[in-house]
């Protein structure tokens, strides 16, 4: 996934997720939906990030289902995704805001980069 080879990591991840599913609390699945996104799998991508975020909490799985969003031209609802990333800042603790802070920061990249 780090390198960009989506299409590798699907195997691996379908094989994660299939062994179980809420594996590194749901990291896997968000990831997965994330390969399937950028492997041209878009109804999957969708099904999976919509399943994962009805318990997720991972700043990681709303910026790229956010961006996923975007690229689809979903504007209104990438933009909300995104919103709710940084809605959750002024909370956090200190600590907790430098370990988000690399997702924050994409967030916010999607919203510049999202026609008004």
């Amino acid at each position: 996934m780090e390198l960009g080879d989506f299409a590798a990591a699907v195997p691996d991840l379908e094989r994660v997720v299939n062994r179980d599913r809420k594996y590194d609390f749901q990291r896997a699945p968000a990831l997965l939906a994330h390969a399937y996104a950028n492997t041209g799998q878009p109804e999957k991508a969708d099904a999976l990030f919509r399943e994962v975020l009805v318990t997720s909490t991972l700043s990681e799985t709303y910026v790229n289902y956010s961006a996923f969003l975007a690229a689809q031209g979903r504007v209104a609802e990438a933009r909300d995704i995104a919103q709710k990333v940084l809605a959750r800042k002024p909370a956090m603790p200190a600590y907790q805001k430098r370990r988000e802070r690399p997702w924050f920061r994409k967030a916010a990249q999607i919203l510049k980069r999202l026609p008004a």
